[in-house]
């Protein structure tokens, strides 16, 4: 059994989006994991393993640092962080905050979380949705992104994660033109396309039960596949109307 989980921020907040999991969840999710006898990869561990659990995280929030990271330091649970590279240290803006931003996490907080064991991926450079950007954009944004990460951590970034979780069919192909070796939506789903890889995203509203189906261990993984695809969908059509609100 394999299974790649996604996670979006790790705070004691709330968000509109329903993409937070307060502290004292997460902790109890890999309590939870490891007490079923799955073992936590790296993202090199995992793409050579027949089984085990890949943790990841988009946008890269400073709360992250604050409250995912001391967890993981004491669980010894590896993971891998997309940072969105333009906006290190910065709040975003393309989300609807309905009053509450988030700032992402600086490059001195993950440089250190680097150096710590932490695998750090990009999530794109300035956060476009690709599905409706030029083809040229697309090229440059995942570029910049890879060598200003690289550059940063001192060391070549191998992974992608999609802004907004997506990407147009006939341009999957770019991550591995510009130099990843492997790039992730943000929906589970059964592929060999090394870009196009799929994950399940963890919510506020997920407790132990909707966990265990996406990581196999019950029968209602088709039910939260649905879920997933659901409030994935809700999310990004925010996106869009906070760009025809511009």
């Amino acid at each position: 059994m394999k299974s790649i989980l996604l996670y979006h921020n790790i705070s004691k907040t709330f968000s509109p989006y329903g993409s937070i999991v307060f502290p004292d969840a997460f902790r109890k999710h890999l309590k939870f994991i490891k007490s079923k006898g799955i073992k936590f990869l790296s993202p090199d561990e995992f793409f050579k393993a027949d089984s085990g659990v890949l943790l990841t995280f988009d946008d890269g929030f400073v709360d992250l640092y604050k409250f995912a990271f001391p967890i993981l330091i004491e669980e010894n649970v590896p993971a891998i962080i997309f940072v969105v590279s333009g906006y290190a240290g910065k709040k975003n803006e393309w989300e609807i905050t309905l009053g509450k931003s988030f700032t992402h996490l600086s490059w001195s907080k993950i440089q250190e979380m680097y150096r710590y064991g932490i695998t750090i991926g990009s999530h794109s450079h300035l956060h476009p949705d690709y599905s409706r950007s030029p083809v040229d954009l697309v090229k440059e944004d995942m570029k910049v992104s890879l060598e200003t990460i690289s550059d940063k951590i001192g060391e070549r970034v191998k992974y992608l994660s999609y802004p907004f979780g997506r990407i147009r069919k006939e341009e999957r192909e770019f991550a591995g033109q510009v130099g990843y070796e492997k790039a992730f939506i943000s929906t589970p789903r059964e592929t060999d396309n090394p870009y196009c890889i799929g994950r399940w995203a963890v919510y506020t509203i997920d407790g132990l039960f909707n966990l265990s189906a996406k990581i196999g261990l019950n029968r209602f993984g088709g039910f939260e596949r649905l879920k997933c695809k659901g409030i994935n969908w809700v999310s990004n059509a925010t996106g869009i109307i906070k760009g025809l609100c511009k």
